[in-house]
């Protein structure tokens, strides 16, 4: 599930949407903005400031700040725990067009937490949000397109999510990625060991262990200038901020 603030940008586990757990480190709220004020609140554990801040934010219409009571509902924070309430919020945010909404709504879908389990529901759920660009919606897409759940299996549609959400900087969609282009499942078979090598090592550099992994594994069949190749793709994709990547 993700907190989202005002500008909407998402990561699992990052400063801007975080997962339950997570810690994020967080720029100081834009004074008079409820819905990072309500983030920032959060945080630091304040639960009824929270709920305040979105409450209002949400009452005036903003989408984002229903997606966080959403939130707050499903996990029981400062509130009851109550699925009926935080579907109700999602599909509010949804239909104000807040794709953390439609995520939401999907991963309840998808593992069944508060409402009959629908794979093919869940699908059009992370569907609607990954055309957004909302990088965890194309990372569960891409999944479910991997494995045929609730649509068909198609690998190639699913590594052309995988890479979308990877470069927006999802670690786990770079794993996949990685994998993806080593396996050579979306290129009949034939391992592309160079962009797996790229996105293995932007991965490991965000401390993914498996990529790391991956990465080696590619290393281990590339000629030496090859590898030092492969290394600069990958500086130069980092450094670009992911505008520089071997192409899909």
């Amino acid at each position: 599930m993700g907190l989202v603030k005002h500008f909407g940008r998402t990561c699992v586990a990052a400063a801007i949407v975080f997962s339950a757990g997570a810690s994020a480190q967080s720029p100081a709220p834009v004074a008079n903005n409820p819905v990072e004020i309500g983030v920032a609140a959060l945080e630091r554990g304040h639960y009824a400031t929270a709920l305040r801040a979105w409450k209002s934010a949400a009452d005036a219409g903003d989408a984002k700040a229903k997606a966080n009571l959403g939130y707050m509902y499903e996990r029981g924070f400062g509130v009851p725990q109550s699925y009926v309430e935080a579907v109700r919020w999602y599909r509010e945010a949804a239909a104000g067009g807040a794709p953390e909404g439609m995520y939401n709504m999907g991963t309840l879908y998808y593992y069944g937490y508060g409402v009959e389990r629908n794979l093919r529901e869940a699908a059009r759920w992370f569907r609607q949000a990954a055309q957004k660009e909302l990088a965890p919606a194309q990372y569960m897409l891409g999944l479910m397109y991997s494995k045929g759940e609730g649509v068909p299996r198609a690998i190639t549609e699913a590594q052309k999510l995988w890479v979308a959400a990877a470069k927006q900087g999802h670690v786990s969609s770079q794993l996949m990625a990685a994998h993806t282009y080593l396996s050579g499942d979306a290129n009949r078979g034939e391992p592309e060991l160079l962009k797996a090598f790229v996105w293995g090592e932007i991965a490991a550099a965000q401390g993914n262990a498996d990529a790391s992994l991956v990465r080696d594994y590619a290393s281990y069949q590339l000629k030496e200038d090859e590898v030092t190749a492969a290394k600069r793709a990958a500086k130069a994709c980092q450094d670009s901020n992911y505008a520089r990547c071997p192409a899909l």
